[in-house]
């Protein structure tokens, strides 16, 4: 994926073949857009109407009763789904990145940088220095990193960056390994700022991002958390990376984004995000001692603070200008068990959100997070209900499902379009077979993760 944010900092990756590089292009990149919208949804109505899919949908559904039941459920669920999708797509095409006029006199907070370290020898020195290069001013943040019980050279690397940085970088060691909550807590215990932002030591953060984070800090003081833009590092990997690299550019330049809009973003990444010090302080000690169905939580600690920046009546926003690039899973069973860890955390703040959801915990954009919530947590069900239909129409007529599968992938092709909005690449085409191993190989996170709540394994460690 090549970011905007790319001369930040040094990559390990080459720039993709760009799209509307030229400066006309560039600048009528919104209409452009909209174009490509209406003319593949044109097209997907076309190719409809010429595989002949709702005439074979409403002939495969008369087979028999069970099938028959399955009509109106179908009807109800395409007609919300695309409702859903038009509804996120306005809000996001309203996004804008909050900045900084290069006039305005700006009286920057102190902040200060918690970094939770385990055994990130390969990164953590790289990580450190991309937080002391920043254009944050010098005198205004400090860095802490807490060891939490590492056993490679990550406390060698922590020292000698000590050595370079003196004063303003703090090393906290655990001798045992405590979880990345009680070592973020213990960096909260230690800070001086105002302003609290996380970054995980597997990262690089953009010059800017720390700035950037910070503007709607400023400029709202009803804004309680606001999380930065995750992008890949080691895209150029695999195709696996490059796969991933689609989906978390879609998850945030296109997710979190629609939800800034109404300043509920559900999960601010630990990777890079920005806290007020005051709205912690209200909950930490909940927060850190966290139990779900009598099972202290490890995992999911940067969504559940969401959750509780919300819950406490504040917003939570996103700034796509503040980039950190983080390494991905290269291999399959990786990649699993990192989508089974995030998907419990998900089933388990979803249930938590949805406990005060409906309360007046503020006084404005209550709406729009509820019809949200509801559409995402309504994919999930939808996804299985309709794969199984599609596998079982495999065993009464194979054509069938061969029709749907090209069908689906023009579909894909169709979401993978959000991807050049922002990024203007050839490399949206890996989101392709992406979506087609979502919905045939990956449906089954979901009902495992659920059953399996108790596991408070990191499962990556």
């Amino acid at each position: 994926m090549w970011e905007e944010a790319l001369d930040d900092i040094e990559l390990e990756s080459r720039p993709q073949t760009s799209l509307f590089n030229t400066p006309f292009l560039s600048e009528k990149i919104d209409a452009i857009f909209v174009f490509f919208i209406v003319v593949s949804s044109s097209f997907i109505i076309i190719l409809a109407i010429k595989f002949r899919i709702i005439h074979l949908w409403l002939e495969f559904l008369h087979g028999n009763s069970f099938l028959r039941g399955s009509i109106y459920p179908l009807a109800f669920s395409a007609v919300f789904i695309v409702s859903g999708i038009v509804f996120r797509t306005i809000l996001w095409l309203r996004y804008k990145p909050q900045t900084i006029e290069q006039e305005e006199k700006i009286d920057w907070p102190f902040v200060t940088v918690i970094m939770p370290a385990l055994n990130e020898e390969e990164l953590i020195e790289k990580s450190i220095a991309s937080i002391f290069t920043s254009r944050y001013p010098n005198d205004k943040f400090e860095v802490i990193c807490i060891n939490d019980g590492s056993t490679d050279r990550t406390p060698f690397y922590m020292r000698r960056a000590k050595l370079k940085y003196g004063d303003r970088l703090k090393i906290v060691s655990f001798n045992n390994n405590l979880g990345k909550r009680k070592a973020l807590y213990s960096g909260l215990k230690k800070s001086r700022g105002d302003i609290i932002v996380t970054v995980d030591t597997d990262s690089k953060i953009g010059r800017s991002a720390i700035r950037n984070l910070v503007v709607p800090l400023i400029r709202d003081k009803n804004t309680g958390a606001v999380g930065g833009r995750v992008a890949v590092l080691n895209e150029e990997v695999n195709f696996l990376t490059r796969m991933l690299s689609i989906r978390y550019s879609i998850s945030f330049n296109f997710g979190r984004a629609y939800q800034s809009g109404y300043g509920a973003v559900f999960c601010c990444p630990g990777a890079l995000t920005a806290y007020r010090k005051g709205v912690l302080v209200k909950f930490i000690h909940e927060w850190v001692n966290q139990k779900f169905l009598d099972v202290p939580c490890t995992y999911g600690e940067d969504r559940a603070l969401t959750t509780q920046i919300l819950k406490a009546g504040y917003m939570t926003r996103f700034q796509s200008n503040a980039v950190v690039y983080t390494k991905v899973p290269s291999g399959l069973m990786q990649m699993t068990r990192m989508y089974l860890r995030w998907t419990r955390s998900y089933i388990r703040e979803s249930i938590l959100f949805a406990r005060f959801m409906f309360s007046k915990y503020r006084t404005k954009h209550r709406a729009l997070p509820i019809f949200d919530f509801f559409f995402l947590n309504f994919l999930h069900p939808f996804h299985i209900f309709s794969l199984g239909i599609v596998l079982y129409s495999f065993f009464i007529n194979p054509t069938f499902i061969v029709r749907h599968l090209a069908f689906l992938i023009f579909v894909s092709f169709f979401l993978s379009l959000y991807y050049l909005r922002t990024n203007r690449s050839l490399a949206f085409l890996y989101g392709i077979p992406y979506a087609i191993i979502t919905a045939f190989c990956l449906w089954w996170i979901v009902p495992f993760a659920a059953l399996t709540m108790k596991n408070q394994s990191w499962l990556t460690r």
